[in-house]
């Protein structure tokens, strides 16, 4: 390799005494220098480099190869590394600074991972990253644009929906990069109100909505209340289409005559005429006919006879009354969780004489404990019965123990003319149960809404007899069991929601008594006015419940006695804990996108539940509502 000189020393390299064998001046010197290099060894020429620009060089064991390079005209050391760089780059190869200022030659494949984040373009000939934030244009959008002018080991990250993109690319690339987004990212968006005088705001959105078509270039709001249209859009569109909007309002106007049909949308015709009725009296003009509003139940629409004038004041009142007013979901969660644990322990026995013995008979026997000593015992005792009594004995000894419960020992024999039998029963028995009931009703704000899942049962509220005691009759009641909830909700600034709430649980516990046909019913109810933010849940109420109960059967005297009274009694012990608590959760529905949103989570849920129990690929609420 040689660096030829002109008016200036020439620099040579060990590369240039392995490529040409000789070489003629100085070996480094300050000036501008030319450099004439044939298959040069790579790691020769950063050494060369290295020593020219003053710069350091950390070299990845990767670096390999032959380079070739001509140049004709002098070169100052900065222009020596823009060509050093470009040289790694034709290779494969490239520079990444370090924090230190050193550089890293490293391979180009897999480089911009180790990128430094510059705020602009960074040094040139070396990878950086930096992000570009958007104002107008989606990032995702501008990507598609950009990435065909990055190099192949670039990396563009643009997340959906988001305003950012992150380039880790050569500096010449990340200013094409920027000129692309400068000239993208403008807003030529304006915003503009009209006011509308005889065309109703609704009935004008609906119009331009269908005049843009499936891609629109402008977004159309009407504000009913107002009676007004909010544009946005490019001006140029925005400028197209308002012509055609007072054109559309002055014709509303033309057509108006005495009589006029205002549609409604969200409102009750009833009590949009109600309020009306109050109001006429103020619109009655001396030798003119009097206003008059009906209503038409068929199509949900008012009908005003009166002047053009009293007309346009009438629809301004309506349309500020015919909004689609919020609805609020209001969901009620009921956990009841109840523990209840029991333990029995009884001994009964069994001692008697059979075939004339003296011995008396003598035993204990327990209604609350299973099985029958007695039952057991006669089925020992064959010899003074015949064969078929003694098979019913045995078949009842066995079916005495059928259904026991915990733990059994004892025995039973004949001893001679003696017969005895003794049992030994315990059991230790834990209940758990968790009730989790999540009704929920949606209903518009301020108008009250009920729900009901249960059963409606006769309850008797009264008994009578003929005369003469006879033709008896009952009379009966009928009242519902199950979840109720009825709640009233009130929508007030700030999204606070006013909520007067009655929540009722209950259930059938069994008849009265065992002469007796009619229930006892379990009821858990809270009734009650609370204030919650939007989605927020909140406590309504709740009780926590623990009942002991200790059951002792013995004989008198003998199951008071020291030590042996134990063989004289059973005794039951049981505990019942019960926690009740009652939530509540309201989320409000302004318009169809918070509405189709919720709906989509109760569907979701509802699949998930079909697929996970049938373990079909399609849900049968698929299969049902399916075109």
């Amino acid at each position: 390799m040689v660096f030829k000189r002109s008016k200036k020393l020439a620099l040579l390299t060990a590369a240039s005494l392995l490529s040409l064998g000789s070489f003629t001046g100085a070996a480094h010197a300050a000036g501008d220098h030319q450099i004439t290099m044939q298959q040069a060894d790579i790691r020769a020429f950063i050494d060369d480099v290295s020593i020219v620009t003053g710069k350091t060089f950390l070299v990845d064991p990767r670096v390999q190869g032959k380079v070739t390079i001509s140049s004709e005209q002098s070169l100052s050391p900065g222009e020596v590394f823009e060509v050093f760089k470009d040289v790694l780059r034709v290779h494969g190869y490239t520079l990444i600074r370090t924090s230190g200022g050193e550089y890293r030659v490293t391979l180009l494949q897999g480089a911009a991972q180790d990128a430094p984040f510059v705020q602009n373009s960074g040094y040139a000939g070396t990878l950086a990253t930096t992000v570009i934030r958007l104002n107008n244009v989606d990032a995702s959008e501008a990507a598609k644009l950009i990435k065909p002018v990055l190099h192949s080991q670039g990396i563009l990250t643009a997340t959906p929906g988001a305003s950012v993109l992150v380039i880790t690319d050569f500096p010449e690339n990340l200013k094409k990069a920027r000129a692309i987004i400068q000239s993208l990212d403008t807003d030529d968006r304006t915003i503009e109100s009209v006011q509308l005088t005889n065309l109703t705001a609704l009935d004008a959105e609906t119009a331009l909505k269908t005049l843009a078509g499936s891609k629109p270039k402008y977004k159309v709001v009407a504000m009913p209340g107002s009676n007004s249209l909010i544009l946005e859009g490019d001006a140029a569109e925005i400028a197209r289409i308002k012509p055609i909007l007072y054109q559309m309002d002055r014709g509303g106007a033309a057509a108006r005559g005495a009589v006029s049909v205002v549609p409604l949308r969200f409102a009750d015709g009833k009590s949009i005429i109600e309020v009306l009725d109050t109001l006429l009296s103020a619109y009655e003009r001396e030798g003119q006919p009097s206003p008059t509003v009906a209503y038409e139940p068929g199509s949900n629409a008012l009908i005003i006879s009166a002047t053009g004038e009293t007309q346009q004041a009438l629809e301004s009142i309506i349309r500020r009354l015919d909004v689609r007013r919020p609805q609020v979901l209001v969901e009620a969660i009921i956990v009841e969780i109840s523990d209840g644990a029991a333990q029995d322990l009884g001994v009964q026995f069994a001692l008697g004489g059979v075939n004339g013995s003296p011995v008396p008979f003598i035993g204990t026997n327990f209604s609350r404990q299973a099985p029958n000593i007695l039952t057991l015992a006669g089925a020992v005792a064959d010899s003074q019965t015949s064969t078929t009594a003694n098979d019913s004995l045995q078949t009842a000894a066995v079916n005495s123990l059928l259904g026991l419960e915990g733990g059994i020992i004892g025995g039973a024999g004949r001893s001679g003319d003696t017969l005895f039998s003794v049992i030994l029963n315990a059991v230790n028995s834990d209940e758990d149960s968790n009730v989790l009931s999540t009704p929920f009703v949606t209903t518009l704000d301020n108008v009250p809404a009920r729900f009901i899942v249960g059963q409606n049962i006769p309850i008797t509220s009264g008994e009578s007899l003929g005369a003469n005691n006879i033709n008896p009759f009952r009379t009966f009641e009928r009242e519902d069991v199950g979840i109720k909830l009825n709640v009233t909700p009130q929508i007030s600034e700030g999204d606070v929601i006013r909520l007067a709430i009655t929540q009722e649980v209950s259930s059938i516990s069994g008849a009265l008594s065992s002469v007796s046909s009619d229930f006892v019913i379990n009821t858990r109810e809270i009734e009650t006015t609370v204030l919650a933010d939007n989605g927020e849940i909140i406590v309504l109420g709740g009780l926590i419940e623990e009942i002991d109960e200790t059951e002792t059967d013995k004989l008198p005297f003998l199951g008071d006695a020291p030590f042996i009274g134990r063989l004289f009694r059973s005794e039951g012990q049981s505990t019942n804990r019960t926690n009740l608590m009652v939530f509540l959760r309201p989320t409000i529905i302004r318009n169809s996108t918070d509405s189709d949103r919720l709906t989509q989570e109760r569907l979701s849920q509802i699949r998930a539940i079909d697929l996970a129990q049938s373990g079909a690929e399609v849900s049968k609420f698929d299969r049902m509502v399916k075109p």
